[in-house]
């Protein structure tokens, strides 16, 4: 059985293992588990989000062949806490010859067939501040080029243990009926699906 507090959820559908109706009455998850591994619960929320990192980008364009970019991410999770396989996709225009690129943690390169900096950090921290400049060179071309459309910063990443939506469990209860011993645990992961910053 699992017990939570109250959150609004715009969506919620669960395994046809669960008692639907005892959700319904007191919002007491109960059921009785398949074998095996499986998904008990999805669901989607839209307001009071805790989001896992803030990214605070600056990009400047100086003149026709340069772009000056500094970003900063802040993980805003506990620091206990880390965020694992961190990417960062910083687009740069398509006319990019080269960018040299310094970050405070992380690797981080220009890769042409992405149109962008690549920015990856294995294991960030809760509570802490990474930063990216970055000097980007420009073709010179003779023809007046088209605008760009600054597309949004990407991120991938997992964050053990952390939920945006505040969902936690309360208490986790086991009945055994045989004298088979059972291990108890909860695991969260929350995961970057389509995770955008805009320019």
């Amino acid at each position: 059985m699992l017990v939570f507090g109250r959150i609004d959820l715009d969506d919620c559908t669960f395994h046809q293992c669960v008692n639907l109706s005892k959700f319904a009455s007191d919002k007491t998850v109960s059921f009785i588990p398949p074998d095996g591994e499986f998904e008990l619960m999805r669901y989607r929320v839209t307001e009071g989000m805790n989001l896992p990192f803030r990214v605070m980008p600056v990009l400047k364009e100086l003149g026709r062949t340069r772009l000056e970019a500094n970003i900063k991410i802040k993980s805003l999770f506990n620091a206990k806490l880390f965020g694992l396989n961190v990417v960062v996709l910083v687009p740069v225009p398509k006319l990019t010859a080269k960018a040299a690129v310094h970050v405070s943690h992380g690797k981080a390169k220009f890769e042409p067939a992405k149109n962008a900096i690549v920015w990856k950090i294995k294991r960030f921290p809760g509570q802490l501040e990474c930063s990216l400049s970055a000097d980007v060179e420009l073709i010179a071309t003779t023809t007046e080029k088209k605008a760009w459309s600054r597309p949004p910063i990407q991120m991938d990443f997992q964050v053990p243990m952390f939920t945006a939506s505040g969902l936690r469990v309360n208490f986790l209860t086991v009945w055994e009926k045989s004298a088979y011993e059972t291990l108890k645990w909860v695991r969260y992961v929350a995961k970057s699906g389509l995770y955008e910053v805009r320019v």
